[in-house]
């Protein structure tokens, strides 16, 4: 019922759209901006309850919308998102950001880590209910909107777009979290990636795929990846799962 729960209130979020008022909170200049990048067939509505609860604990948080639904290549959304650092750079004055990529965001960028140099802005990654071992919830995507859309057979298992992400290193001193829901029906529990802790940052949690961003549970495991302090960075840390 939970699960359901969190389900309902993803979609009212989802049609929100990408046109959102800005409402930035800053209060704590001290700690890097979150960037949260939406997944498949999402909007930046959808990353709306992580924004506020990163916002109520004083971070400034943007949300990058990936053109129409996420339907493009997924490389093509990674170069755009470089960009974007490129102009948040250059308006705030920031050079290192925290980054959440929901599902498919976290496809985009964790290739533009990997692949455009985009770890150059990046202090933290979370991979939130990222398919790095890819989906066959993809095939829905393929037998619906694959004529027009490259991402939805990028994300299959047997893509040579996921076993060349797979396959590249890690960029040497990026810290990156990967964050699963249990019950998790369109992203099924992945192997951890190499270069990521799995003691320490490879997370499961009780929850479904709409439950990474609307349950506080989730919540706590980003807020406390990124609030760790860089000399903490080799101990374990204790995951927020209280709701």
């Amino acid at each position: 019922m939970r699960t359901i729960s969190h389900g309902a209130a993803y979609a009212r979020h989802l049609v929100r759209g990408n046109h959102l008022p800005s409402d930035m909170k800053w209060s704590r200049p001290g700690a890097a901006p979150v960037l949260l990048a939406h997944g498949f067939l999402g909007t930046r509505g959808t990353m709306q309850p992580l924004a506020q609860r990163f916002g109520d604990d004083g971070r400034a948080t943007f949300s990058y919308h990936h053109g129409t639904f996420q339907l493009r290549s997924m490389l093509a959304s990674a170069q755009e998102l470089v960009a974007h650092f490129a102009r948040l750079e250059r308006s705030l004055g920031v050079s290192r950001f925290d980054v959440v990529g929901f599902s498919m965001g976290g496809l985009v960028a964790l290739h533009a880590v990997k692949f455009l140099q985009a770890h150059r802005w990046v202090r933290r990654l979370a991979l939130l209910g990222t398919p790095t071992d890819g989906t066959w919830a993809g095939l829905l995507g393929v037998a619906t909107v694959g004529l027009v859309s490259p991402s939805v057979w990028q994300c299959l298992p047997s893509s040579d777009f996921l076993a060349d992400l797979r396959a590249a290193p890690l960029p040497p001193g990026l810290r990156v979290r990967q964050i699963h829901g249990e019950d998790d029906a369109l992203c099924p529990l992945p192997s951890p990636l190499p270069g990521v802790d799995p003691a320490r940052d490879f997370v499961v949690l009780p929850g479904g795929h709409s439950s990474l961003v609307v349950s506080h549970r989730f919540y706590g495991s980003l807020k406390s990846f990124f609030d760790e302090p860089e000399h903490d960075a080799g101990t374990a840390v204790e995951i927020a799962a209280a709701e």
